[in-house]
């Protein structure tokens, strides 16, 4: 009976293995043709995309070029906005065991107002043309050493750009030249190589711009590298403004952030700024954009960049009261010269930028172990002592010639640094290595920082938004809690950086 029983299902296995069989097989066969469908689907949906895409690009390369025939607005600039008063020196006495013991009675520090952190937008899907397959008028130009990257894009054999006398007719008839399908290889090019080496807007235009430079074979900031320029940029999605200024034709771009230290025309409610070159009296403005679609710049760099590297001396940061709070590195020179021409911006952007990936991983395989098992208190001081004392204190005036904060790189790397530097690396080691909130204090002369520890922990503090932030101040050597005497009755501008 038993036996029986097994032949029996055994029986049944077997049919049904035929049938399992005879089922795959002819859904694998139905699959095939369901997915050779469907990719012919997308190459079609692809191609249509294209095809009007491209249909849409022609129409405002032709669009632009006869708005650029017409009248431009007569505009003065406005004047260059002043940042935040400079933090003037501040340097407590640097003895490490003068940290007074907290408070009996924790004093909450008044603020004057929070600022909020810019919220930008996810960036639109990048404009990319199709890769040109036409080659006949193409000629290879080499770029070099751009931040220690060398780049072989394609231009145009047949075209030569000229802006013969900067009047809008002129402007005009020199973007008709160059929007065709000749110059169509160098755009791709141009795109191609933002996105493989990961280029912040700002990196991207600051490559266009030498690439710009390099096919005209013209003078620096000439009209024809200007106008090739914003010709790329257009193609890319970015929004720009001409601007004629006596014979010289300049951009004036948008950002999402705000920049000081440079003129800018006011078109609604976005700020154009002339970030090349100084701009004073009336100028003549093409206020129309490019393209609807057209975005403006973001300043946030929000991933590392794939530049070259030049290392610099390796140097060996330590902290004196937690010596096992060290680490070694050598820094990026090329990220170090681009940082440098950085427009001057808000605090919060040096505190949202990435770090370099080499430098990032370093001080998370530095610091990480350390600080594994310790309590959110005992973590946070190890930070704040390191910042505290393994960096030499110096002022901008006397290094720089003026205020410029640094990006935790710089502070990193750089034998000097002061109160907003030492914030802004503070904020993003806290960030980094223990998740934790952190906000900035902006006094008239000095910048600190606030974090929101997730226990109810003694010491001086500022309230946000219903929220305890302990003071903690880089510089000087006090720990958490332990406001200075000279800040504690000042109102401070609370600045958010989530």
């Amino acid at each position: 009976m038993k036996s029986s029983h097994k032949k029996m299902m055994l029986a049944a296995l077997l049919f049904t293995g035929f049938v399992v069989q005879d089922v795959r097989a002819q859904s694998r066969e139905e699959f095939d043709a369901y997915a050779k469908q469907q990719r012919q689907k997308f190459v079609q949906y692809r191609t249509n995309r294209q095809t009007e895409f491209n249909r849409y690009r022609e129409q405002c390369n032709r669009e632009f070029a006869e708005y650029l025939k017409k009248a431009w607005s007569l505009m003065k600039p406005q004047e260059k906005e002043a940042p935040p008063p400079q933090p003037k020196p501040f340097v407590p006495k640097p003895t490490i065991d003068d940290a007074k013991p907290l408070p009996d009675v924790p004093k909450e520090m008044p603020i004057l107002d929070i600022v909020k952190p810019k919220i930008v937008p996810p960036a639109p899907n990048p404009v990319v043309i199709e890769e040109p397959q036409d080659d006949r008028f193409q000629k290879q130009i080499r770029l070099e050493s751009f931040y220690g990257r060398n780049f072989t894009l394609r231009s145009s054999s047949k075209v030569k750009l000229s802006v013969a006398d900067n009047s809008q007719t002129a402007i005009a008839a020199a973007w008709e030249s160059i929007a065709t399908k000749e110059f169509d290889p160098l755009v791709y090019d141009c795109q191609q190589a933002r996105e493989k080496h990961r280029f912040c807007d700002w990196m991207y235009y600051q490559f266009v711009k030498e690439v710009a430079h390099v096919v005209t074979q013209t003078t620096k900031d000439s009209n024809e590298e200007v106008l090739l320029t914003g010709y790329i940029l257009a193609q890319s999605g970015m929004d720009f403004r001409f601007v004629r200024s006596g014979s010289r034709l300049l951009l004036a771009l948008p950002f999402d952030a705000q920049i000081y230290e440079h003129s800018y025309f006011s078109i609604g409610d976005k700020k154009f700024y002339v970030v090349e070159q100084d701009v004073q009296g009336a100028c003549y403005l093409m206020e129309r954009s490019f393209s609807k679609e057209s975005s403006a710049l973001t300043l946030r760099i929000s991933s590392p960049m794939d530049l070259g590297r030049s290392e610099g001396e390796s140097k060996v940061l330590t902290s004196k009261k937690y010596p096992q709070m060290r680490v070694e590195l050598t820094g990026n020179k090329q990220l170090m010269e681009f940082y440098h021409s950085y427009p001057r911006m808000d605090w919060q952007e040096y505190s949202l930028a990435s770090m370099d990936k080499k430098t990032a991983e370093c001080i998370v395989e530095a610091f990480r172990p350390v600080l594994a098992g310790h309590s959110e208190e005992d973590a946070v001081n190890m930070i704040l002592n390191f910042v505290q004392t393994a960096f030499v204190y110096g002022y901008d005036d006397q290094i720089w010639g003026g205020d410029r904060p640094f990006f935790a790189d710089e502070t990193l790397f750089y034998p000097y640094s002061d109160c907003e530097d030492r914030s802004i690396l503070f904020s993003y080691l806290i960030r980094t290595l223990t998740k934790q909130d952190v906000v900035l204090l902006y006094y008239p002369n000095h910048l600190a920082t606030a974090v929101r520890f997730s226990e109810d922990l003694p010491g001086d503090y500022v309230m946000v938004e219903g929220l305890k932030y302990l003071v903690c101040d880089p510089t000087g050597y006090k720990p958490i809690g332990n406001a200075y005497d000279e800040f504690k009755n000042v109102q401070a501008q609370v600045i958010k950086i989530r």
